[in-house]
């Protein structure tokens, strides 16, 4: 329940199916079916003229139309090199996404019967600044007001301790494998709070690299069976036959020991049998580096103080192959727990975006009765607590329950997926000539945070000062030694960088800089160098300015207006 009737949606953008939710007039959070009744919906798009199809249609439509019909853009959002070809021309994957979201909430709409605009997309935790711009962006050409980019493990926590909000404090290991990415992330569920300790992961490894094991195990039977060597994988038509009995031929294997195929090629259809020993040998390699992933994760959580957790929680379609939860109980001594894989994610969402409506409407009420038009529930409330007690009170009144409001209070804080640094010196540098990469955020540091390291002039009389934000690809330093030389710039990934011009053109070497890198809950990154003594500054937002152009946005949406989403 919310004081003012509005609804904010949760949404599971996922790489092969989405789902969406909201939190109903009871207080529970709910998935809204899709115009075809289905509670998760094909994250496939058809290009059919000027109608945009989404979902189960269009899934049917990539084995007779493959090149008009695009898939799996979850895994590209962000990258600038990564287009989709079809008629209408060369798409980005945050435009087909947007088509994506712009079915999911039109759907939602008019099943609540309401036009909702106000939503929460999930991302994978270990999603980097990029990825998550351009889930944001993706909302935006959709024509929604993004309230939250959300965690998926975070979320999933958060309708778990919705649904076992009596459990107490407990350490979680979210396992969440899903279509096309998987994360592994320890959090800490408190009664006023909910911490991610740490996480880790691959947001390009998730069940699809199942199917494609599948298929290649398709091929060689159908070969054998054949004698037929044809490229079948060459063929547009054969690969999406082959990728949709894959997924079916993994799904039947969950549940029994064989299963047989029926692929057509050629006018002639042969049934493939794929056992589930088969399978469980092709993908084994895949299911150990999810075991490595999680056993690093495990390792950063005894670093910082976590030495066990008290559930192993299974999330994720893909969790619901056998081969993973008994590999999980054989490797950790644990008996996995599978939650709500495909509806899970959705839900947290949901229960944040009603948690941001009440919160909202907290911080209304006491602005309204203290005057601090500044007034956040984000920051120190010390000094408005009787206002705030009182706006708690009023809420009640309007027929919020407490333990509605007791939860829209819970804290959650993040972590930062990778390490982020800037170039300095190398203090072993006679010639002062070679630079080093030195971190100034660390990977599954604690975000929001502010961080700030003085640096200085190298010569006198330096006219120009160049910064540059750096993603580290490598981590944190392992020993002493590194963390003094830092790394090697090669490591690094360069995501912005500008000259600081330094206005006083006679100060000596060793005058006074300051780098300053801030990172919001979300995981967007501010980075500023001021020079101390004028006080002039260069700041940046990373964002997807470099993955969309302003040229590139107006054409989508000038496509866009002559589409219609079904």
């Amino acid at each position: 329940m919310n004081p003012t009737g509005k609804i904010v949606l949760g949404i599971d953008l996922g790489t092969t199916y989405c789902c969406i939710a909201y939190v109903n007039p009871y207080g529970k959070p709910e998935v809204i079916e899709n115009s075809s009744n289905e509670r998760t919906t094909p994250s496939v798009v058809w290009f059919d003229g000027n109608r945009v199809v989404v979902g189960s249609e269009a899934k049917a439509m990539a084995v007779v139309q493959p090149t008009e019909v695009a898939s799996f853009v979850k895994r590209y959002m962000g990258d600038e090199t990564f287009f989709v070809q079809c008629k209408l021309g060369r798409l980005r994957p945050e435009e087909i996404s947007s088509y994506v979201l712009k079915k999911l909430v039109k759907d939602a709409s008019e099943h609540l019967g309401q036009e909702i605009k106000d939503v929460v997309i999930t991302c994978p935790a270990y999603f980097f600044i990029k990825e998550r711009e351009a889930t944001r962006k993706a909302g935006e050409l959709a024509g929604l007001n993004v309230v939250e980019i959300l965690n998926e493990p975070t979320a999933a926590a958060m309708a778990y301790g919705f649904q076992n909000s009596g459990a107490g404090e407990k350490n979680i290991l979210v396992y969440d494998l899903g279509g096309g990415t998987f994360d592994v992330t320890m959090i800490k569920v408190q009664k006023d709070k909910i911490e991610v300790v740490c996480t880790g992961g691959d947001h390009r490894l998730g069940g699809k690299d199942w199917d494609d094991a599948i298929v290649m195990l398709l091929v060689q039977k159908f070969r054998d069976a054949t004698g037929n060597y044809d490229d079948l994988l060459s063929q547009p038509e054969a690969t999406q036959d082959l990728q949709l009995l894959a997924e079916a031929t993994k799904k039947q294997l969950s549940q029994v020991a064989e299963a047989s195929a029926k692929f057509t090629y050629a006018g002639e259809t042969h049934r493939l049998t794929v056992t589930r020993a088969e399978f469980e040998a092709v993908t084994e390699n895949l299911l150990e580096q999810t075991i490595g992933f999680t056993k690093s994760m495990l390792e950063d959580a005894q670093a910082k103080g976590i030495h066990r957790f008290d559930e192993l929680l299974l999330v994720g379609g893909s969790t619901k192959m056998p081969q993973v939860m008994r590999r999980l109980k054989a490797e950790f001594n644990a008996e996995p727990k599978i939650y709500d894989p495909d509806e899970a994610v959705a839900k947290g969402a949901a229960i944040v975006g009603n948690n941001y409506i009440i919160r909202s409407a907290l911080e209304e009420k006491v602005r309204q009765k203290t005057g601090d038009d500044d007034f956040s529930l984000d920051v120190e409330t010390s000094g408005n607590e009787f206002a705030l007690e009182a706006a708690k009170r009023e809420l009640q009144d309007e027929g919020i329950t407490p333990e509605a409001i007791s939860g829209a209070m819970k804290i959650i804080t993040n972590v930062a997926s990778k390490s982020f640094g800037t170039l300095f010196v190398d203090p072993d540098d006679p010639t002062k000539q070679a630079t080093r990469l030195f971190n100034l955020l660390y990977r599954n540091q604690k975000i929001p945070a502010v961080v700030e390291s003085p640096c200085y002039t190298v010569v006198d009389n330096q006219p120009v000062v160049k910064f540059e934000v750096i993603e580290n690809l490598e981590g944190e330093p392992t020993t002493p030694e590194q963390k003094r030389r830092g790394y090697d710039p090669s490591v690094g990934l360069c995501l912005w960088e500008g000259d600081l011009d330094l206005p006083n053109k006679n100060m000596p070497a060793g005058a006074e800089l300051k780098v300053v890198f801030n990172m919001d809950k979300e995981g967007l990154l501010e980075a500023t160098c001021m020079d101390c003594s004028s006080g002039k500054s260069l700041h940046t937002v990373i964002r997807t300015g470099a993955v969309l152009s302003r040229e590139e946005e107006q054409d989508i949406k000038k496509r866009q207006a002559m589409l219609e989403v079904e």
